[in-house]
């Protein structure tokens, strides 16, 4: 081929691949995901799109005053392409901007209103997950209506909250943590979730007021997950203890309540191992082991040689862990010396506040905040370690609503008062990786367990067995993995001791899940011999699958995916996994269908598309479809395996 006619086709190929890279660039700008419309008052409708479909709409400037108007288009300063910019005279401005990887940020900004809010359709037929774990919980939270409330960590919403909403036909809302955000769901708006910023109590005022959150959409729900949390929150950095996430531990709290002493913690370690139980991860020593709460020293009474009886435990190959808290109350020595130094949560009025708890009606808050607090707290904890052999905590509480009525924090004012929560977190996380809490609030990136708020000895949703798929799909959609699921059978608080069927259905639907914690044992006098076989059984059953434990935790540190995941993540096309929440996977292979009926000998079973071999029978089944009246008596647990 000639020299000239070679540069030609080059020169030619280069113009093409410009002009087709350039026609893309084009199609991709103007293509904005939302469109947003006018109809003559305050609210504006908007919906969101992905390739031309809709995703989501709503409403914008909801609670804006009659009088101010629509508002008008205005050119945004400085210039910008991506961005559209509306004026609502000198009350309140709003800009939407295409950040681009289907992704909008909005945001309202005013000094004169108190109140801004926007409004989100969900239809008949569209989910809400994510979000919160509760003790009330539900999968999706549809059915959970929510009048307005503060959005803070053990209120209406829960001990572990995220600005997080994720929508079945494939859209997501993050809204930012500095925003005073308030939320609503099928209540005060029916059909619509609500997101309010307003600078009231519990928050502190803002000069300028705003509401600011991001909108993306995508292909379906789950790559709309799996594509966009990433962009807001953190991985686990690492895996918790290991061997914590395949044995089994066991805690004084249920069985014991607060009746608790060195003699008692031996015997229960010794009943363990001789039980048949050996292969266990720890004990652990829950309420009334201190002098005083926030003491932080053993009853020399109740426990007059701690390290001698951990030694003990120890020898039997098990490990021990110690129940504490954020808290100092007032009958404390060790709150004069907190009090003093100015290591408690401060007021409004600059003065050590005093709440209460649910074991001290006159109670300081460490203040997590304060770097030379939380050193002197620390060092107490870390020193306790050191003369007596534990080897991790069990932190209860951090959330707001045990603080002082109004607190000053040191840190980013804009994030008060979730950020007590973060901090504490953070704090407990020092404790190494056999440290569970209760609470969560941005705190994904930490490795460590987090724990379900207590369940009762009950079979319903408000806080019983059907609450713990839930929870656990819940947790794991918003960032947390290494969910530690409640006691096995519940607390038996004012509701009693679980029966013999509510607590081996308990045990079943643990079974998978990233922890199995007892307390109630299976030997118990309330029980019998059977129990405790059964029990063994589906520990072996889990024992059987321990890789594929440690392949879906490790896919939750390089993902930042759920160990638990909801049915939908196998086929996130069909419609029909949409509101399966007595169900969950372990990794992408593994679908438990645990009984969660009271007096039921068989369950309804939804599998998705695939090949399943059942754990129970080995026949193959396909999918999707239903297997209606699957047998399941009390000894079976019903769970498959993926084959394709």
């Amino acid at each position: 081929m000639p020299k000239d006619r070679k540069i030609y086709i080059v020169i030619f190929t280069c113009i093409s691949v410009a002009i087709f890279v350039t026609i893309l660039v084009t199609r991709s700008k103007s293509e904005t995901i939302y469109k947003i419309g006018d109809n003559g008052i305050n609210a504006r409708p908007i919906e969101f799109l992905f390739n031309g479909e809709s995703r989501l709409t709503g409403e914008l400037g909801v609670s804006l005053p009659s009088a101010i108007g629509p508002g008008n288009p205005v050119a945004c300063t400085p210039p910008d392409p991506s961005t559209q910019c509306y004026s609502y005279g000198d009350y309140a401005n709003l800009t939407i901007t295409d950040v681009g990887d289907y992704c909008a940020n909005i945001e309202w900004t005013s000094v004169f209103a108190r109140r801004l809010e926007d409004c989100f359709n969900v239809g008949s037929d569209e989910y809400i997950y994510g979000a919160s774990g509760e003790n009330q919980m539900y999968w999706p939270i549809n059915p959970d209506a929510k009048n307005e409330s503060a959005y803070i960590t053990g209120g209406r919403f829960g001990c572990i909250i995220e600005n997080y909403w994720l929508f079945s036909k494939g859209a997501v809302i993050h809204a930012n943590e500095e925003n005073p955000l308030f939320v609503s769901w099928n209540t005060t708006h029916p059909n619509q979730i609500c997101l309010i910023s307003s600078d009231i109590y519990p928050y502190s005022q803002r000069a300028p007021l705003s509401l600011r959150y991001t909108v993306c959409v995508g292909e379906n729900v789950k790559t709309t997950h799996v594509s966009h949390f990433p962009k807001f929150y953190q991985k686990p950095s690492s895996l918790p203890d290991e061997t914590m996430l395949l044995y089994p531990y066991f805690s004084t709290w249920a069985q014991y309540k607060r009746d608790v002493n060195q003699s008692i913690v031996i015997d229960f370690a010794q009943q363990i191992v001789s039980r048949g139980f050996e292969a266990s991860s720890h004990i652990q020593i829950d309420d009334n082991w201190e002098t005083c709460y926030g003491e932080g020293a053993f009853d020399p009474i109740k426990f007059p040689d701690p390290a001698e009886m951990v030694r003990q435990v120890k020898t039997l190959n098990l490990r021990v862990t110690l129940w504490f808290h954020p808290f100092i109350n007032f009958e404390c020595e060790m709150f004069v010396t907190a009090l003093q130094a100015e290591y408690l949560v401060k007021d409004g009025k600059g003065k050590a506040g005093i709440s209460s708890w649910w074991v001290g009606d006159n109670t300081g808050s460490l203040d997590v905040t304060n770097p030379a607090a939380l050193a002197w707290w620390l060092g107490r904890l870390a020193q306790l370690e050191v003369t007596t052999g534990i080897e991790g905590f069990k932190f209860d509480a951090g959330e707001i609503t045990y603080l002082p009525y109004s607190i000053l924090l040191t840190g980013n004012q804009n994030l008060v008062p979730n950020l007590y929560t973060t901090k504490a977190v953070e704090a407990y996380a020092g404790f190494g990786k056999l440290v569970e809490a209760r609470v969560g609030r941005l705190n994904q990136g930490l490795p460590m367990f987090f724990r379900m708020n207590d369940k009762r000895s009950l079979w319903g949703y408000q806080v019983g067995l059907k609450s713990m798929i839930p929870t656990a799909l819940q947790f794991g959609i918003i960032g947390y993995p290494f969910v530690l699921p409640d006691m096995i059978g519940g607390n038996a608080y004012d509701e009693g001791w679980p029966s013999k069927e509510l607590y081996i259905r308990w045990m079943q639907v643990n079974v998978f899940m990233p922890a199995v914690q007892f307390s109630i044992v299976p030997w118990d006098d309330h029980f019998d011999d059977e129990t405790v076989e059964i029990c063994k059984r589906i520990l072996a059953i889990r024992n059987q699958y321990q890789d594929e434990i440690l392949n879906a935790a490790s896919q939750a540190v390089a993902e930042g995916w759920p160990i638990n995941r909801p049915i939908w993540w196998v086929d996130p096309t069909d419609p029909v996994t949409f509101t399966i929440d007595q169900a969950y996977m372990l990794g992408d292979n593994i679908l438990v269908a645990p009984v969660v009926e009271e007096g039921a000998t068989s369950v309804d079973i939804y599998l998705p598309d695939g090949s399943w071999i059942s754990g129970v029978t080995n026949v193959t089944h396909l999918g999707p479809g239903w297997l209606r009246n699957y047998s399941a008596p009390l000894d079976i647990i019903p769970y498959f395996v993926k084959t394709n």
